[in-house]
């Protein structure tokens, strides 16, 4: 029976593993990480380092096999950004367009799916696949054209999608300390569009723009620690590597150090009070460390007008002056009935970025910054259970000049908004 099961598991992780790359994700609403990752945690506004009841809850920290038992399954994701650009000011030839500019397909599925078994009580081990994050825009004008000195096809977007399968093992050292890690496997896929108004400005024109998908892979590993204090305490720990990953050879001409973009490493840290037996309230905090990666975070800012001064596919080339970002959350839970369990949460990260580096991010506006979240889990039967969430991220934009050649138009004003749905539905079996 056991091999049956673990058949079974590998059909569906492979299925979930191409179905993760097929979908498109648009900008994820932690810059360009994912507000949780399972149903469950999405139901929290992104917590779950403490506790987690789903099959992925581990992604968030793998000392919690343990405490999850057998229990696998999945879940599907319906993410919904609505995204635009404003562009005003200048005159003449101006470099950007002026207008109103809306991102067009606004409604994305993410799968996930995992299986953790517990070997003895004190030692299990899993694996996953999910959708770390990713950032999509499509406009279907080019907002660079026609001041940068071509007339662009349009459209004008990027496409990037990040997938990680892992194993998870969580050994339990004393009854209230568990320890656990994963090892990752990572994938990428990247295209963009539209962007031969740059062509001037890199290394390599032909590796710039509208060369289909490019692959990347990598790997990396994430642990963690689960301290039960006692019966209404409990504190986690997590902590993921750097993803190092193989350049897109495609768009050497594009990202910094020739179509290098590892992905970041991030922390998270978190307290679970157990108010009552029936009610579990969270306090998390995650770090998200754009600044490691320079592609992401190298300044793409022109800040005195007139040539730029950096190279894109440098070394040291333009990137989107990402900020290294932290992320508050807070979360509950209460069992409401034997067979249901209500959730709620809310969270909070810092700016991703500054205001006068907003000329790159029109492709990757990731504003957000408020997010709520309701959720609920149901069994249906002592085995099976489904999981629903609902999440919203509030309307934000950034605002901040960009300093074009004075003779070629003069200073012009960015202005990027966003704001995101997001529903979820989880099923998973436990034996």
């Amino acid at each position: 029976m056991s091999r049956i099961t673990n058949y079974g598991s590998s059909l569906v992780l492979g299925a979930v593993l191409a179905a993760t790359l097929s979908v498109k994700p648009a900008m994820a609403t932690n810059g360009y990480f994912s507000s949780g990752v399972d149903t469950e945690s999405k139901g929290m506004a992104g917590s779950g380092v403490v506790t987690g009841e789903g099959p992925v809850a581990s992604a968030l920290n793998p000392a919690l096999g343990v405490k999850m038992g057998n229990v696998a399954g999945g879940c599907m994701s319906v993410f919904m950004p609505h995204r635009d650009t404003t562009v005003t000011g200048g005159r003449g030839t101006a470099y950007l367009q002026n207008g109103v500019f809306d991102s067009d397909k606004e409604i994305f599925f993410v799968p996930c799916a995992g299986a953790n078994y517990k070997v003895q009580d004190d030692l299990s081990v899993g694996m996953l696949l999910y959708a770390n994050g990713g950032m999509n825009t499509k406009y279907p004008t080019n907002i660079f054209s026609p001041g940068f000195g071509t007339v662009a096809d349009a459209p004008l977007g990027v496409d990037l999608a990040q997938a990680f399968m892992s194993a998870n093992f969580a050994y339990k050292v004393t009854p209230g300390i568990t320890l656990g890690v994963a090892p990752i496997f990572a994938m990428q896929r990247f295209k963009a569009y539209g962007l031969s108004p740059f062509g001037g400005s890199s290394t390599d024109r032909s590796k710039l723009t509208d060369n289909g998908y490019d692959y990347a892979y990598g790997g990396g590993a994430k642990v963690g620690a689960l301290w039960d204090a006692n019966s209404w305490l409990s504190f986690a720990v997590a902590g993921q590597s750097p993803i190092y990953m193989t350049r897109f050879d495609k768009y050497a001409g594009l990202f910094a150090d020739h179509g290098d973009m590892d992905i970041p490493p991030s922390d998270s840290e978190g307290v679970n009070f157990k108010v009552t037996p029936k009610l579990d309230v969270m306090l998390e905090h995650q770090g998200i460390y754009y600044k490691f990666v320079d592609s992401v975070s190298n300044s793409g800012n022109n800040p005195t007008g007139g040539t730029f001064n950096w190279r894109l596919g440098d070394e040291a080339g333009a990137g989107f002056g990402y900020r290294n970002m932290h992320v508050f959350c807070i979360g509950a839970q209460w069992k409401a009935m034997d067979d249901l369990t209500l959730r709620t949460g809310y969270s909070y990260n810092t700016d991703f970025t500054k205001n006068d580096e907003l000329l790159f991010n029109i492709l990757a506006p990731a504003t957000i910054k408020h997010h709520v979240s309701l959720g609920a889990s149901y069994d249906i039967t002592p085995n099976w259970g489904v999981s629903f969430a609902y999440t919203h991220a509030f309307s934000q934009s950034f605002t901040g000049d960009f300093i074009g050649v004075p003779t070629n138009g003069g200073s012009q004003v960015i202005k990027l908004r966003m704001d995101q749905d997001e529903a979820s539905i989880g099923l998973k079996y436990r034996w």
